[in-house]
């Protein structure tokens, strides 16, 4: 909101100086270098509010070509999933503070709280480079797209993010070999710790998440398939 106000109030002096050369009583010459500065402050101010709504955007389409492509039950199926990225102020006011990411079964809407989409977002610059907080972020983005498909239940939604963390990482264009690594590696490494913490954790954990056992879907690009 700052940053909109702000270009904002440098549109405002653009306008300002534009307008006084036309007036038709007093009308004054237009100062050219304190235009072109003030113009410039209105698209720099404009610019990280533009790039958020264009980066929510193309996370939405993923999210719903997502949940497409996995089938969704009949009473989520249409429901197109619409992912917004929490600033600060968000966050603090946000029900759901606790959680880096929830959905809103009903209308499809996906948060990922402040700095997630950051996180999610340095993922998709530098797969080659992605830290743990990177390689988890695509798992939340995989694992609430789930809930927009119609699962409830958390660890069911976590084991199917685990199995399409891989399709997810495609979807958002991340080159196959590193997809492949990144979707193995939330899987081998920070899914387990989930089971080996327990409590809240340990809720989105279950040993039926696994190649032949009770949640494995037989999906032809499931992460441990790869």
């Amino acid at each position: 909101m700052l940053w909109i106000l702000s270009a904002l109030f440098f549109v405002g002096l653009a306008a300002r100086e534009i307008l006084g050369a036309t007036n038709f009583f007093r009308p004054r010459p237009i100062h050219v270098p304190y235009l072109v500065g003030v113009i410039a402050l209105a698209v720099v101010c404009a610019w990280p509010p533009i790039s958020k709504w264009r980066f929510e955007k193309f996370l939405s389409a993923k999210a719903t070509e997502l949940t497409e492509l996995t089938g969704r039950p009949e009473h989520a199926r249409g429901r197109r999933a619409s992912v917004h990225c929490n600033s600060f102020f968000d966050t603090v006011f946000d029900s759901n503070v606790m959680a880096i990411g929830h959905a809103n079964f009903e209308t499809g809407e996906i948060v990922l709280q402040y700095l997630w989409c950051d996180k999610l977002k340095s993922f998709l610059d530098h797969p080659q480079r992605a830290d743990q907080d990177e390689i988890i972020s695509l798992n939340v983005f995989t694992h609430e797209a789930m809930h927009v498909r119609g699962e409830r239940n958390e660890a069911l939604t976590e084991c199917q993010a685990v199995q399409r963390n891989y399709r997810a990482a495609k979807l958002l264009g991340v080159p196959d070999d590193i997809a492949k690594k990144s979707a193995r590696r939330y899987f081998d490494v920070y899914y387990k710790m989930r089971g080996d913490a327990g409590g809240m954790a340990g809720a989105y954990f279950s040993n039926e998440c696994a190649p032949g056992k009770a949640m494995d879907e037989g999906l032809p690009d499931s992460t441990w398939v790869l």
